[in-house]
């Protein structure tokens, strides 16, 4: 079987099961939820760098507004290449 030519809805399904079978029963708060934004994390990022970070431009592509996309990309540390954002560094007091 090659991958390559298997159907989206296919490999997730592979990759899931396998990911699963990983967690080995052990219960995860919010698999659902966190399963969601990983998703969401990797759309963002192939469009965001595929479209050179320009937001206008990724969302088109996505077929979303680019409010939508800007927020998203916020609530997940994305920047506009999508890599997370690293953390603000703090002053020493």
């Amino acid at each position: 079987m090659d991958p390559l030519k298997l159907p989206l809805e296919e490999l997730l399904y592979l990759r899931l099961g396998a990911f699963f079978d990983q967690l080995h029963g052990r219960k995860v708060p919010d698999l659902y939820k966190v399963l969601q934004e990983q998703v969401d994390r990797a759309v963002l990022r192939q469009a965001l760098q595929r479209h050179h970070g320009q937001l206008g431009e990724a969302a088109k592509f996505l077929g979303v507004d680019r409010n939508t996309l800007a927020r998203k990309a916020k609530k997940l540390k994305l920047d506009g290449a999508g890599q997370t954002k690293p953390a603000p560094r703090r002053s020493p007091a």
